[in-house]
């Protein structure tokens, strides 16, 4: 976390770290960091990164179930894939996802996602190359997870529509985190080196 946040000072809540997110010039991949008041968060987290993969990757043809809207903004033309929720020692603990509005995205279906998480690099981003390196090989060890995921994202977002949601459910200020995974670090550890 020190490579991320000040060096004097608790982190700002809901200040982004870096203030316009460390974006990858050859992926388009990115991230940002940040926290949310105590009441807002769980005991034991200190915050998260939000995690995104470029629009570009995806053909125009592959229909997204909704798009940002009105001006654009600093993340009109990304697709969240999770936040990865870290706790006060930095270690991941959580993934969750997100409705459309929280981060102004593009918001495809999962499993257009999934088959471009392996396009997650960070390799180029500016920043500390060590946060980077981590970030990216945190989506591919958690790769499962994050497919899981969005997966339930999906499916709420499908039960939200069935359940008579009024008006357009993917703005619904009600419908913030659609689903949320806790992590054991160690156990993907070990699948992952077999």
């Amino acid at each position: 976390m020190t490579r991320i946040l000040p060096a004097e000072g608790p982190a700002e809540i809901w200040a982004h770290y870096p203030p316009d997110d460390a974006v990858d010039a050859v992926t388009g991949a990115r991230w940002y960091y940040h926290c949310h008041p105590p009441g807002e968060r769980a005991a034991d987290e200190h915050g998260h990164f939000h995690l995104f993969l470029d629009r570009s990757d995806f053909n125009r043809k592959t229909k997204a179930f909704a798009r940002p809207r009105g001006r654009a903004s600093l993340r009109a033309d990304v697709v969240h894939i999770a936040a990865l929720t870290v706790n006060m020692d930095g270690l991941p603990t959580r993934l969750f996802t997100t409705n459309r509005w929280v981060t102004d995205e593009w918001l495809f279906p999962a499993a257009d996602i999934t088959q471009r998480l392996s396009r997650y690099s960070l390799a180029r981003a500016p920043g500390d190359p060590v946060v980077n390196s981590w970030l990216t090989a945190a989506v591919a060890l958690f790769t499962p997870e994050i497919q899981q995921a969005l997966a339930l994202r999906d499916t709420a977002l499908k039960l939200a529509q069935a359940n008579g949601g009024t008006g357009d459910i993917f703005e619904d200020r009600d419908l913030e985190v659609l689903s949320s995974l806790d992590l054991d670090l160690d156990a993907a550890a070990s699948e992952a080196l077999g």
